[in-house]
């Protein structure tokens, strides 16, 4: 029952956009009560059998049902009562013989209008401030209130309070909504990364299965009608195939890497490959069959782990996309190197590309090699050029507004990728 109506009562404060834990309105309810008590009290009508006594049973009643529905009452309402008891209270002079001070049943309106304003927002709070300047200015008219110029104060420093605690809260509330936006966006950001290894080793590891598949079905294909020719069809087969076995090996083992990194922690560093293993990445996909040219110039050792790391993964990615969609053309990778930066070109002929089948992943490859490039703050284009496919980049400020083949000219990221397709 208690724990029910606590989240009752923090779900109300958050659909008003209030960041108070249960315990502030039940406080607030407890303060509306001794205050009818302390005005009782003054009056000697704490215990007599007089009409004034319901008012404390209104100010009991009237938060105690709204502190457990499920929605609050509006707060003409909830005022209602605050209104009525204190009006009632005032019309009432305490019976101490004049030695009393200061009344607390004003006071009860102070309260209110404080209430009001931290929940309801500045317009309501500032109409029950001036209903109460009205109602101790009506009351002082009549019976008088003691010490009325404190409470008309008592009102302005119950609007006040009313209003930090409202700017307070929804500066709260804005900072959660900021950090929950921001946590989202790393959780998307985190998400995007995965996706990329994975999608990366997954790419480049089937493609090269496929070429040595394939190689090992033309084999088949093509075998002689000797038994010499057809015993170097079956080793020609059984290579290829023990090539695809190892390729989907080290893919494999690749992954679990890559997942135990993510889950663990950062891979070490000599686990990763980098810009000096592209030569190793073009030999593999070579020897699968992918007929390639490749072209490297400049010292790699100046360039960072990170930058490596990506250009390798963006030349993966191109040559993967190569044996994909035109496994019978030659692709050509040329790489350079020069203070501290490197640009990285992967092309082939447009002439013989297979076409887009139905449930192929569009463009997925192409975003992924953005993103690298974004985050290494390299400039990355990729389209044809003249008869050719070229996937460019360009890192550093020493390869920064080269011209391309075809006569534009790379400059800043931005302007890369409104040029990439």
């Amino acid at each position: 029952m208690v724990g029910k109506l606590r989240r009752r009562i923090e779900a109300n404060c958050l659909a008003h956009g209030l960041l108070y834990p249960w315990w502030v309105p039940v406080v607030g309810f407890a303060g509306q009560v001794v205050i009818v008590v302390i005005a009782l009290a003054l009056r000697d009508a704490l215990w007599a059998p007089q009409p004034v006594t319901l008012t404390l049973l209104l100010v009991l009643v009237a938060p105690f049902v709204q502190i457990g529905l499920s929605r609050w009452l509006p707060w003409p309402l909830d005022a209602l009562g605050a209104v009525v008891a204190s009006t009632w209270l005032m019309w009432l002079p305490p019976d101490s013989g004049g030695s009393v001070l200061i009344d607390a049943a004003p006071a009860l309106l102070a309260f209110a209008t404080a209430e009001t304003t931290a929940r309801d927002g500045l317009r309501p709070g500032a109409v029950m401030a001036g209903l109460s300047f009205a109602l101790i200015g009506f009351a002082n008219a009549g019976p008088g209130v003691v010490a009325a110029p404190v409470h008309f104060l008592d009102i302005v420093l119950g609007f006040v309070i009313g209003a930090m605690l409202l700017y307070q809260m929804r500066a709260l509330a804005a900072e959660r909504r900021a950090r929950e936006r921001a946590w989202e966006q790393a959780t998307a950001a985190e998400r995007n990364r995965i996706a990329r290894e994975i999608h990366d080793l997954v790419a480049h590891s089937l493609s090269v299965t496929l070429l040595h598949i394939t190689g090992a079905r033309h084999a088949l294909r093509d075998v002689g009608e000797s038994e010499a020719d057809a015993a170097d069809a079956v080793d020609e087969v059984d290579a290829a195939l023990a090539d695809a076995e190892r390729v989907g090996r080290r893919a494999m083992a690749d992954i679990r890497r890559t997942v135990s990194a993510i889950a663990d922690g950062p891979e070490p560093r000599q686990s990763l490959p980098s810009a000096g293993d592209i030569a190793a990445l073009v030999d593999e996909l070579d020897a699968a069959g992918l007929d390639v040219e490749y072209a490297e110039s400049g010292d790699a050792s100046a360039l960072p782990d990170a930058a490596g790391l990506g250009l390798y993964r963006i030349a993966q990615e191109s040559l993967a996309n190569v044996a994909k969609h035109a496994p019978g053309n030659v692709a050509r990778v040329r790489l350079s190197f020069a203070r501290g930066g490197a640009r990285l070109t992967v092309s082939n002929p447009l002439a013989g590309v297979a076409p887009r089948r139905p449930g192929d992943d569009v463009g997925s490859g192409l975003a992924g090699m953005h993103a690298r490039a974004e985050q290494l703050g390299a400039t990355l284009t990729a389209g044809p050029v003249g008869e050719d496919w070229v996937v460019d980049v360009r890192l550093g400020s020493a390869f920064r507004g080269v011209e391309l083949p075809c006569g534009r000219t790379i400059g800043t990221p931005a302007a890369a990728t409104g040029a990439a397709t």
